[in-house]
């Protein structure tokens, strides 16, 4: 019988591994870390525009975490920070030319790497079933803490 308390420290294991591996690989090839590659992502997800809070929401950080991504996202010419048109407490994070075009390259380069690193154990079918695994234990996870 499995030990879910092994399960979990080897899954631990395996993001923090792969997170490192993944993170060098886009500073090397784009230029930009992984929680900028997520951010930057996340931005795009909202058509282009979104408030921090929805970035936080999208990558599971604080919002505190979250406005330091996008602070360094805006030191780097990234994306650029606007006041909120209907809300004065919030502002609007866009994608600069300059943001679009780092994260095609990253987008490429994390594809590329992932499927190089966890090609030869899982097929296509194998990690189309562990994603949907995934979803649903992250799914739960989030009702068990509303709780």
């Amino acid at each position: 019988m499995a030990r879910f308390t092994d399960m979990f420290t080897e899954l631990v294991r395996v993001e923090i591994e792969l997170w490192n591996g993944l993170d060098a690989h886009l500073v090397a090839t784009a230029g930009i870390t992984l929680p900028q590659f997520q951010a930057l992502d996340a931005i795009r997800a909202n058509s282009g525009q979104a408030r921090v809070q929805d970035i936080s929401q999208r990558m599971a950080i604080t919002v505190g975490a979250t406005s330091k991504v996008v602070d360094r996202l805006e030191r780097d010419g990234l994306a650029l920070r606007s006041a909120h048109p209907t809300d004065r407490r919030s502002s609007i994070v866009s994608l600069t030319s300059k943001g679009a075009s780092a994260l095609n390259i990253a987008d490429d380069a994390a594809e590329s790497h992932l499927r190089e690193e966890l090609g030869g154990v899982l097929s296509d079918d194998d990690a189309g079933r562990l994603l949907g695994d995934l979803v649903s234990l992250r799914a739960q996870s989030r009702v068990e803490v509303a709780k």
